[in-house]
């Protein structure tokens, strides 16, 4: 199973700042996660993966993995 990461993690992550990857969002370009957690967005690696190509990022696999978000 993959983890569940916050919006800070993968902002961390891809080197991008939070309200890029919400942007990114609002305007359609990339799909929103499915999953949320107390109206907040968790995203799972196929997320981040998205993420890391709309924005040109080029992320290892180790990297993508931190702690689980806690629900």
């Amino acid at each position: 199973m993959s983890a569940a990461l916050a919006l800070k993690d993968v902002s961390r992550i891809l080197g991008v700042q939070g309200y890029q990857i919400q942007h990114a969002f609002m305007t359609g370009a990339v799909p929103e996660p499915e999953q949320r957690i107390s109206g907040r967005r968790i995203f799972e690696d196929a997320d981040v993966q998205r993420l890391a190509v709309h924005f040109k990022v080029k992320i290892a696999a180790a990297e993508a993995a931190a702690e689980p978000v806690e629900a």
